[in-house]
């Protein structure tokens, strides 16, 4: 019997040369140019170097062809961004949405070689930290890529995490202790964060932050009754005052 190490080694080699396993992850800031290099060789005599991208919700091919009187075209149903030269690909000012699997091919006189490459677009998220209308702390990481993490100090059986996807496809994440009165500290984390982002809130007292918060509104809402309430009395009384009487003749 064959030991099972050995079949799923020969497996491996098998789908390397196929291309199934990738050749690595390539991470790039969004904006930044990334470049994919094709690192076979293919000797003296290269014929063709295509590249297959398989993109969110997209495909598309850039290809790169020495014909045999020596002259060379170029082919791409691509983003003008990308440009193939040799064995290398290069994307100016890259976005989210190149995010994908890169596939490349090159063909020599002999054979067809492959190598597969994922591609990662970072952005960093903005972050923010605050007591929102029901008096609970919320804590955000808004347009980032990918999803930030977010974590409190204390930990709370009451947190709500939401994760949504922007029309940007960047991601924002909201968290939210569902209880008023406490204090914590959120905590951001992201690759593009050298360390994790974090701030505090300090409700002194427990619940004397809200309960002011109340005392003002109720005084404000007082003090204005009393002062239409004040208007109010100083246009009756002077409506009630009569007009002078005029002198008539005997």
């Amino acid at each position: 019997m064959v030991p099972l190490r050995s079949v799923t080694f020969r497996m491996a080699l098998v789908l390397w040369f196929l291309g199934v396993i990738s050749a690595g992850m390539v991470t790039v800031r969004r904006g930044e140019p990334a470049v994919l290099q094709c690192d076979a060789d293919p000797g003296d005599t290269l014929r063709s170097v295509i590249w297959k991208l398989g993109l969110y919700k997209s495909s598309c091919v850039i290809s790169y062809k020495i014909e045999e009187n020596n002259t060379k075209t170029s082919y791409s149903s691509c983003s003008p961004r990308m440009r193939s030269d040799h064995l290398s690909l290069t994307i100016n000012h890259t976005e989210i949405s190149d995010e994908g699997t890169y596939a490349c091919e090159v063909v020599n006189d002999e054979n067809t070689i492959f190598r597969n490459f994922s591609l990662q677009v970072l952005a960093p998220p903005s972050t923010f930290l605050k007591l929102n209308s029901n008096g609970f702390l919320e804590c955000g990481a808004i347009g980032g890529n990918p999803p930030a993490e977010i974590s409190w100090i204390p930990h709370s059986v009451n947190i709500n995490t939401t994760k949504l996807e922007d029309p940007d496809r960047t991601w924002s994440v909201v968290s939210t202790i569902r209880r008023s009165g406490i204090n914590g500290t959120c905590v951001v984390s992201h690759p593009m964060f050298v360390k994790p982002w974090k701030a505090a809130i300090t409700l002194s007292g427990g619940y004397k932050l809200l309960f002011d918060n109340i005392l003002r509104l109720i005084a404000t809402v007082i003090f204005t009754v009393l002062f239409i309430a004040f208007l109010l009395y100083l246009k009756i009384k002077y409506q009630n005052i009569p007009g002078e009487q005029k002198n008539e003749d005997p």
